[in-house]
């Protein structure tokens, strides 16, 4: 596997008012956008649109609205680290939510470490109230199967849950240990 850390780091910085839309963007957002073929995510595609459009999952939405609402409540710099992976590359980040005035919000993303996957894979997330094979967490991004948290490797090496020719579909969650781990690190009872 390769591994990147340094001058390929991804640091994104968005700001939300209190609606929680997106009313500004970090300089090199639209490039970067572009490099990772990701032309959805284009300035013009984001500015003024609900944070809510673009985070994927019930239970990451709740996770993240409450973290952005306490960080407003209280006045504190709240910051947690997730995995970002794409499904190429396995990613390692740290987000940083910064309250600001009349209840602004300006979430940073910082890539801590990126490696290469030996195998691309994908993911499509399930229209609720279907219940998937497979539950993914929206921040650790280990995978529950039958009752057991996997890792992506250990799936792969474990079972044949996950195809190749097609995507995968995924239930979203947030694993106890994420929320365990959340609760530590960001004093915020979840």
């Amino acid at each position: 596997m390769v591994s990147r850390t340094g001058s390929c780091r991804i640091n994104l910085d968005y700001l939300l008012d209190r609606a929680d839309r997106v009313t500004k963007l970090c300089p090199h957002w639209s490039e970067l956008a572009r490099q990772r073929m990701a032309l959805c995510l284009d300035e013009e595609m984001v500015l003024g649109r609900s944070l809510w459009d673009f985070v994927q999952g019930g239970a990451t939405q709740q996770l993240y609205d409450m973290l952005i609402q306490e960080s407003r409540r209280t006045g504190r710099k709240l910051a947690f680290n997730y995995r970002g992976d794409s499904p190429g590359a396995i990613r390692y980040m740290r987000m940083t939510l910064l309250p600001g005035y009349q209840g602004m919000v300006r979430l940073r993303s910082e890539l801590l470490h990126e490696q290469s996957r030996q195998r691309a894979v994908y993911f499509t997330h399930a229209a609720y109230p279907c219940r998937p094979e497979l539950l993914q967490c929206g921040l650790c991004n280990r995978l529950e199967h039958n009752g057991r948290w996997y890792t992506l490797d250990d799936l792969l090496r474990l079972t044949d849950v996950i195809d190749d020719l097609m995507p995968t579909e995924v239930g979203d969650t947030v694993c106890d240990g994420c929320v365990t781990r959340i609760e530590i690190v960001t004093g915020v009872r979840l």
